[in-house]
């Protein structure tokens, strides 16, 4: 469904601003700013206009509206061209989402859009509607948030405005895995030359022929009948035979340990603190003192007996310890510091005094700072 969110300025420079903050939020072209009407829109006066130039707007009005409006319907322009006769301007944004209508709602809204049913803008409608342009029954804006008081547009009359950020750290405790090293095992065949002695046997067949001159005999007639003889040759030779054996196993894995480590660390943030400053009595030049401290002239007084009696004689000026004896006396009333010591408060005073002056020693003006503190805490 189509939306269209309505804002009313007092000025056309904060219509032109507020537009140009809708822009960069990411609304770009559909953000439209009626036109200025001169010296009336840029100075915020009020003038006495002339009845065509009150037609003229009246018109104007109604077509930067783009026919939401029906042309006899001027009750609902009116309020809106109401207010930019008087020096203001209407800034009208088109979106298609709910989420985007709330959210121009809101830019609108921060950037000054005024409440026009508050005192100085009698006889407008609120500042801030929105229109279902989707539907056949789109009427006058109704409103959706009040809008800004007239901060915003105060805030242009702010001179040499400087501003410190107040930054906070959050930390997360979290852990990683990291890779601490490991193995890699590997698996391969190696051969090995062995080396053994072996005595082999050979047998051979020997036949050898002997010339013999003698008489037979019966038992060489016997012999001699029909005889054979066989002798067989042998040979040893080497044999080689392995057998494989598994003689050892390696086994890989891990082994898991868990343990408990303390994290240690700190976190930073901004503190800012406000001390008004206080015009010196004569001639010396002006100290903080914090707030929710009145330094009196009593106090002055005993400062001043109090160096006089420590520091005056080494050549020192009272005017070079007296931010010490301010400092402590309104550190006393810091409710961090109220509640404590003063050993206790020391280290933090001493931080804060070193980033204030950061010229001056510690050491050297502790005592006044000290005197300054337990002449409030006692």
């Amino acid at each position: 469904m189509r939306h269209t969110v309505v804002g009313v300025f007092n000025r056309y420079a904060e219509a032109q601003h507020a537009a140009q903050q809708l822009r960069e939020s990411g609304f770009g072209d559909s953000v439209f700013v009626t036109e200025s009407l001169g010296d009336d829109a840029t100075t915020g006066t009020t003038a006495t206009p002339a009845p065509d130039r009150d037609e003229g707007v009246l018109a104007s009005i109604r077509q930067f509206f783009s026919g939401l409006f029906g042309d006899d319907d001027t009750t609902a322009v009116q309020p809106y061209a109401d207010a930019v006769r008087r020096g203001g301007a209407v800034v009208r944004v088109e979106v298609d989402e709910d989420r985007d209508a709330d959210s121009a709602r809101g830019l609108l809204e921060s950037a000054g859009a005024v409440d026009v049913g508050e005192e100085g803008n009698v006889g407008l409608e609120p500042a801030l509607g929105g229109l279902d342009t989707g539907s056949a029954a789109a009427s006058t804006p109704t409103p959706a948030a009040t809008g800004a008081t007239d901060t915003a547009s105060r805030r242009g009359d702010v001179e040499d405005e400087q501003v410190i950020p107040v930054v906070q750290e959050d930390v997360q405790v979290g852990k990683r895995r990291v890779a601490t090293g490991g193995v890699r095992v590997f698996a391969r065949t190696v051969e090995t030359p062995v080396h053994e002695s072996l005595d082999l046997r050979t047998e051979r067949a020997v036949v050898e022929r002997t010339p013999v001159d003698r008489p037979a005999t019966s038992a060489d007639l016997e012999r001699g009948a029909e005889q054979t003889i066989e002798v067989r040759e042998s040979v040893e030779e080497p044999m080689i035979q392995k057998e494989a054996r598994v003689v050892e196993e390696v086994r890989v894995g891990k082994v898991v340990e868990e343990r408990t480590e303390q994290v240690d660390d700190s976190v930073r943030r901004t503190e800012v603190e406000v001390e008004p400053l206080q015009a010196a009595r004569s001639g010396g030049s002006t100290q903080g003192v914090a707030v929710g401290s009145t330094a009196t002239d009593d106090d002055g007084a005993r400062f001043r007996r109090h160096f006089d009696a420590n520091f005056a004689s080494g050549g020192s000026r009272y005017e070079d310890y007296e931010p010490a004896y301010q400092y402590g006396r309104s550190m006393s009333d810091d409710p961090r510091y109220s509640v404590r010591d003063w050993d206790a408060s020391e280290p933090d005073l001493r931080r804060n005094w070193e980033a204030r002056y950061p010229g001056s020693a510690w050491e050297r003006f502790k005592a006044a700072v000290r005197h300054g503190w337990e002449r409030m805490t006692d």
